[in-house]
């Protein structure tokens, strides 16, 4: 393809993208107003109480100061450091906070670093910078998803996905100091490449996402298998050979910096594990959580209204993903599938559910689908109300249910 028709077809894309961007605004606008008053009143209400255990200084329990100091917390506290200041010092040294520098290479290094050049700019700070960075990366993210829908089963698909995706659970953190963002948009430019046999593209932006986030072995997954393929089918000449080998070289690279760092990918491992207590452990901690909350078996999870929630999107997702099996490009729903996993067999706290389907926007396409056959008169009321509730999730989570975001 020549630089003109390069430049050509991308800005016919984003052309016929800007209506799909525009409503994600509109919607992503309306939610995060809505978080913003409903967080100042409970701020008003109770304005010492703690809230969350913040790692960076010192696992003290805090409270949010404000709207913008939710947007910034739990991982969006390590990110904004890092934008700040870097990986740090060597092993052993410790930050302004006393936490060991080493922790940070838990937090994958895309984020920060496209942030931290904005630092040097007159105004900006770390916190700003890394909400700048996740900005443009949800309006890339809006545009790679419309083109997935557009592809799957034409415009108001297209517009509907990127609707769906805005008023996800969780979604406000597409606008905070958290990767969400950034990944959904490598991914879905990836997998549109996919589709379309773009293979160097593809294999280059699933290697550019090892560098965001360890779940990215998702997508280098996919790419790999699907470019796997076309080998296999004789198409696409070298290209698809060198998709297989460009797909998970961020990942290794970055692997083999943190070992080398630490001395050891064991030492890089344990501070996953023993640190942040995130590791695969086959859904264990899912299905402990799960069966307290249905039959009481141990703890008081049931009485925690989040983690009842949690469940529940984790059983919609599972739903809406057996119903897209038999709806959408096999290479989709092997992604769908992995995020699905990754996100329920793996330790984590079952409030950040939502945060961590984000990325499963296949899945995404099975409401989209119903959506695209409304009318347009129903559909502004049902997605008018769906941002008012999606706005009160992204207050009601971290400033009244006081859980993990």
């Amino acid at each position: 393809m020549t630089p003109v028709g390069w430049k050509a077809r991308l800005r016919a894309s984003a052309i016929a993208a800007s209506p799909a961007i525009g409503l994600y605004l509109l919607i992503r606008l309306t939610s995060l107003e809505v978080m913003y008053v409903l967080g100042s009143h409970a701020h008003a209400l109770d304005p010492d109480r703690d809230v969350y255990p913040d790692g960076t200084i010192g696992n003290q329990w805090r409270g949010f100061t404000s709207f913008w100091d939710a947007l910034v917390s739990w991982d969006g506290r390590w990110y904004t450091k890092i934008a700040g200041s870097g990986l740090g010092g060597p092993v052993g040294a410790v930050d302004e906070d006393g936490v060991p520098y080493e922790l940070r290479l838990a937090f994958f290094p895309l984020y920060p670093f496209l942030a931290r050049p904005l630092t040097y700019l007159p105004f900006i700070s770390p916190a700003t910078a890394c909400m700048i960075v996740s900005f443009v990366s949800a309006i890339a993210a809006a545009w790679g998803l419309y083109l997935i829908g557009r592809h799957v089963r034409g415009h108001r698909v297209g517009l509907m996905l990127v609707a769906v995706w805005a008023v996800a659970p969780a979604a406000m953190t597409q606008n905070g100091a958290f990767t969400e963002s950034l990944f959904t948009a490598l991914a879905a430019w990836a997998l549109y490449a996919v589709l379309k046999e773009r293979w160097l593209i593809a294999g280059l932006l699933a290697g550019l996402s090892g560098l965001s986030r360890p779940t990215a072995t998702a997508l280098i997954g996919t790419v790999a298998l699907a470019a796997l393929v076309a080998v296999i089918q004789r198409r696409g000449g070298w290209r698809p050979y060198a998709a297989i080998a460009l797909a998970p070289a961020g990942l290794l690279a970055y692997f083999a910096f943190a070992a080398a760092r630490l001395g050891g990918f064991d030492k890089y491992t344990s501070i996953h594990d023993n640190t942040f207590g995130a590791r695969f452990d086959y859904g264990e901690n899912t299905w402990n959580m799960s069966t307290d909350i249905l039959f009481g078996v141990d703890g008081d999870n049931a009485d925690k209204p989040i983690r009842v929630l949690s469940l529940l999107i984790i059983v919609a997702f599972v739903v809406m993903f057996a119903l897209l099996v038999p709806r959408a490009p096999w290479p989709l729903t092997v992604f769908a599938a992995a995020m699905l996993i990754l996100a329920t067999l793996s330790h984590t706290h079952m409030s950040m559910a939502g945060r961590h389907l984000l990325p499963a926007f296949p899945i995404l396409l099975v409401p989209a689908f119903l959506l695209a056959k409304m009318s347009n008169r129903d559909l502004w009321i049902v997605l008018g109300a769906i941002s008012l509730l999606s706005g009160w999730y992204a207050g009601w989570l971290p400033f009244i249910s006081g859980q993990a975001i």
